[in-house]
């Protein structure tokens, strides 16, 4: 029984060396350490373009989700609220119109836009955690994004 036991342990010890994590990886690839630098600096240069003309993107994403919305405006709102301890940029490819959106989100705050309505692959990376999606956007788009 003994012996059971022992080789039980030994397994298990063991086989924690060889089993995926469902982590990050934690840095010592270049490649990762690369792109976290690079995308750090996308996003601030995305927030400094952002600054630019902010209250009056705010006073009409405000003014679209207020009022009754017109089915042929070809624009709609994008809210994004950013739970997570990290900066974000969530990336909009247009499936069809060849448009391309990418929107810098502060950690623990929202961000809003006026994007063109369409279909659209949404991409990010929350702390390391990818997010991916596919959306027909027609109408005001409000999501969460959270670690």
């Amino acid at each position: 029984m003994r012996s059971v036991y022992a080789l039980f342990v030994f397994l298990l010890v063991s086989s924690c060396e060889i089993l995926p994590l469902n982590k990050p990886n934690s840095g010592n690839n270049p490649n990762t350490a690369n792109t976290i630098i690079n995308e750090s600096k996308e996003f601030a240069e995305l927030m400094e373009a952002d600054k630019i003309d902010k209250r009056k993107v705010t006073a009409q994403v405000l003014t679209y989700l207020l009022n009754d919305s017109d089915p042929n405006d070809p624009q709609t709102a994008a809210v994004i609220t950013n739970e997570s301890n990290c900066d974000i940029i969530v990336r909009l490819v247009g499936t069809k119109n060849k448009k391309f959106y990418n929107l810098p989100v502060a950690k623990n705050s929202k961000n809003q836009f006026l994007i063109r309505k369409g279909g659209y692959t949404l991409n990010s990376n929350v702390c390391g955690a990818k997010y991916y999606s596919q959306k027909i956007i027609v109408e005001p788009l409000i999501i969460t994004l959270s670690n």
